[in-house]
């Protein structure tokens, strides 16, 4: 079950592979989900690089007539590879909920598949804040089905995912994952990648309310 076209995909996870080949990075978005759930994959490519990666994988795409772009009121870095959008985010620009500093500076990261990806709880308070600012749009769908993957395929250091909350005063992000485990339905059919049937729905969304409502 994928909601992109196979081909897009296709296209997109070969570009995510040749960037490992040219330079160091740490896989966040949607990328990241798939690569701890196997679930639902990516159209486009979020990453946190370091300073000096940075420059290194800058000069080796321009040698192949590839331009990083800076989007000041987004603060962040971009590029287009065969039509596949790459946001880059440093240490020093970066407007999302969880640093790229912090990542850093904290090594939240581990390594899967030969790929530098962003731990599991901070990799969740990055997909509540994107869902919750596009709760309504066919992405926002996709970001609901990237945190039910996560909450329910993986162990999830609650204690840890408090503390985030509390670190980035992200109450409003505690609120919408409860919402989110309540209100999704079509969402775990794409996160467990097989229909769910009523009786067993209800069972999961109890239990995960048991799981994060004292977070």
């Amino acid at each position: 079950m994928e909601l992109w076209n196979e081909k897009a995909i296709e296209k997109s996870e070969r570009v995510l592979n040749q960037l490992k080949e040219i330079g160091e990075f740490v896989v966040i978005g949607g990328w990241a989900v798939y690569l701890l759930t196997r679930a639902i994959k990516s159209l486009d490519i979020d990453i946190y690089m370091n300073f000096e990666d940075f420059f290194g994988v800058q000069s080796k795409l321009a040698e192949r007539g590839i331009f990083i772009t800076f989007n000041q009121r987004l603060k962040k870095y971009g590029t287009k590879i065969e039509e596949v959008d790459i946001d880059i985010y440093t240490p020093d620009q970066c407007n999302l909920t969880v640093p790229c500093k912090d990542v850093f500076d904290n090594k939240w990261l581990e390594v899967v598949e030969g790929f530098k990806i962003i731990k599991t709880e901070p990799l969740l308070l990055l997909k509540l804040s994107s869902e919750f600012s596009r709760k309504n749009k066919l992405k926002g769908f996709k970001d609901r089905v990237d945190i039910l993957a996560l909450i329910t395929k993986l162990d999830i250091d609650t204690k840890f995912l408090g503390s985030l909350f509390d670190r980035y005063n992200a109450a409003k992000l505690k609120s919408r994952l409860l919402t989110i485990i309540k209100e999704s339905s079509e969402e775990y059919n794409y996160a467990f990648q097989k229909k769910i049937i009523p009786s067993k729905l209800k069972k999961i969304k109890r239990e995960l309310l048991g799981n994060f409502k004292y977070l």
